[in-house]
């Protein structure tokens, strides 16, 4: 302890208060019933005498006392395999690939204490740059709620309610009750199967908030100090964890493998903030400047793909990234930093170094779409950048190119030589299909309307034509702008129309015309294999198209 100052004892010291706080305030909490667990209570909760501890004996590793009474069904422990659990203090070398479980849903039940509204949202904690659907919970006029959420796996969730969210961590087959005041953060209680480790999650947050600004004087102690500083405070986190879940009767081992590594990746937060901050801070520190090293990431699992949903592995990453690379790019990169060629450049090689520093197929994507959006903010008009064309050579994940497209299209100019807008449309079967689904191959496009009557005028050269090239590296797609589904499916069924037909909703009005600069129709668009406009206004079926075609490597 020799290295540790005043500051940090005393922040020590306030962390393990918090901890015993928390600790005797879930026996009440966990058992209260929630129909009687009004304000009164909550109150009586929150005078609680919790100085029973001291810091030299919580520092010396004795256990804070628990006493959790959660309720569990009897066939609960058969529902899934044991592996699925964890007790003691161990995890699955893998916690993360769990075995199926016999649930499919989690039931969620509670009271809301004040101004009630009309429902609850529930949505799976994904990465920042993925969307999620949410589902839903009505509450009752008297305020209490009781619904499913449909789930395979566990997981962390966050419970919206108005301008509220907390975050709840929930398995197959979980009863989780909930009563909370939106007004008052303070009166929150989960009881049922999982009240335990939400309780945990609620009391950690808590924590974290109250204690950030605090952590910013780690920041000026010397590079020495402040590593065993941050080393003792995970220390005490782990350990505080496993004191907790200690008697709760089945934990998910993969909850235990986030949490662990959530207390990983926040001290590795810690590094690179000191990284960051301590020049600002003691700018004449240069002896800590050069002992600081990144040989702390060799703790670090940066090709788990599964952490992408913790917020601070993504915090990490972005930082980290950045840090490694900055330097050595600026070195390389020598001129203008407003220059597009040197703005592109700076990005095509934080592109390619992604590769060399991130191993997790998940992760490097996630990392590549970032790049590319930081690449699309600063330089607006990147019509024919070799980035955006690789980016669509290796990202699959629909969101990740949604962003990218959306972005693309504020800032790009579409013409010949630029890069195909990715768009949707509806087959007559519901189906979805996105210009992206032909990725690899050349494609030409017939933008047509029922009412249009050159376009009517093409529809048989535009069949002959597709006969032709049957077989060949090209597809053949006709996109109808019409305002009334009805009229296109029954001309498509009426002119036994074949192959790729799409309808896309909305005239020239629709978000496809305006991608594409509609202004009349019939138009015809010719499109490369990578995504790139060969012709915006291409020859007609009827007339020399053929020509322009047999140049391609068809």
């Amino acid at each position: 302890m020799k290295n540790l100052n005043y500051y940090f004892l005393s922040a020590l010291a306030i962390f393990f208060v918090s901890l015993t706080y928390m600790t005797h305030q879930q026996r009440e909490e966990v058992i209260t019933n929630q129909d009687s667990c009004d304000e009164e209570l909550m109150e009586t909760a929150m005078v609680e005498n919790t100085m029973s501890l001291s810091l030299a004996t919580m520092i010396q590793g004795t256990e804070i006392p628990q006493n959790q009474n959660i309720e569990q069904p009897e066939d609960k422990k058969n529902e899934t395999s044991k592996s699925a659990f964890v007790a003691a203090k161990r995890v699955p070398s893998n916690p993360f690939k769990e075995k199926k479980y016999k649930d499919t849903v989690a039931v969620i039940s509670g009271k809301i204490l004040g101004k009630s509204e009309r429902r609850l949202k529930f949505k799976p904690l994904v990465n920042g740059l993925s969307t999620a659907e949410s589902q839903r919970i009505s509450v009752n006029s008297d305020k209490t709620f009781e619904g499913e959420i449909a789930l395979s796996e566990s997981g962390y969730y966050r419970m919206y309610y108005r301008s509220k969210k907390y975050l709840v961590y929930l398995t197959p087959g979980d009863k989780l009750e909930v009563t909370f005041d939106p007004d008052n953060d303070d009166k929150v209680v989960y009881g049922g199967t999982s009240a335990g480790i939400n309780t945990y999650l609620l009391r950690k947050d808590k924590y974290d908030d109250d204690n950030s600004l605090a952590r910013r004087k780690l920041y000026k102690m010397p590079y020495n100090e402040f590593k065993d500083s941050i080393a003792a405070e995970r220390k005490i986190k782990e350990d505080y964890l496993w004191s907790y879940i200690k008697n709760i009767d089945e934990v998910p081992a993969k909850f235990v493998g986030y949490e662990l590594e959530d207390v990983k990746m926040e001290w590795a937060n810690q590094y690179i903030d000191y990284k960051k901050l301590h020049p600002k801070y003691m700018p004449n520190d240069y002896e800590s400047m050069e002992k600081f090293s990144f040989g702390f990431t060799k703790e670090l699992d940066l090709k788990n793909d599964h952490l992408l949903v913790l917020t601070s592995f993504e915090n990490f990453i972005d930082d980290y990234l950045n840090l490694k690379t900055d330097d050595k790019i600026e070195a390389q990169v020598p001129g203008n930093p407003l220059s597009g060629a040197v703005i592109s450049e700076k990005h095509r090689l934080k592109y390619d170094y992604i590769k060399k520093y991130f191993k997790g197929s998940d992760i490097r994507n996630y990392l590549r779409t970032k790049v590319v959006l930081s690449l699309l903010g600063e330089d607006g008009t990147p019509t024919m950048n070799p980035i955006i064309m690789q980016f669509r050579k290796d990202i699959k994940n629909r969101d990740y190119r949604k962003l990218v497209n959306d972005k693309y299209i504020k800032y790009a100019i579409i013409d010949d030589g630029g890069i195909a807008p990715d768009f949707q449309g509806v087959t007559r079967d519901g189906r979805m299909v996105s210009l992206s689904d032909f990725e690899g191959k050349y494609v030409y496009i017939d933008v047509w309307a029922t009412w249009c009557g050159p376009c009517k005028h093409e529809l048989p050269y535009f069949e002959q034509l597709k006969e032709e090239y049957r077989g060949r590296n090209i597809e053949f797609v006709s996109v109808s702008i019409d305002k009334s589904r009805f009229a296109w499916e029954n001309m498509v069924r009426e002119k036994n129309m074949q192959g790729h037909q799409l309808f896309v909703n909305g005239d020239f009005d629709s978000n496809f015309a305006g991608l594409y600069s509609i202004k009349a129709v019939p138009q015809f668009i010719l499109i490369d294999p990578q995504g790139q406009i060969i012709d915006l206004t291409a020859r007609h079926p009827s007339g020399r198209v053929r020509e322009d075609l047999a140049m391609l490597n068809l």
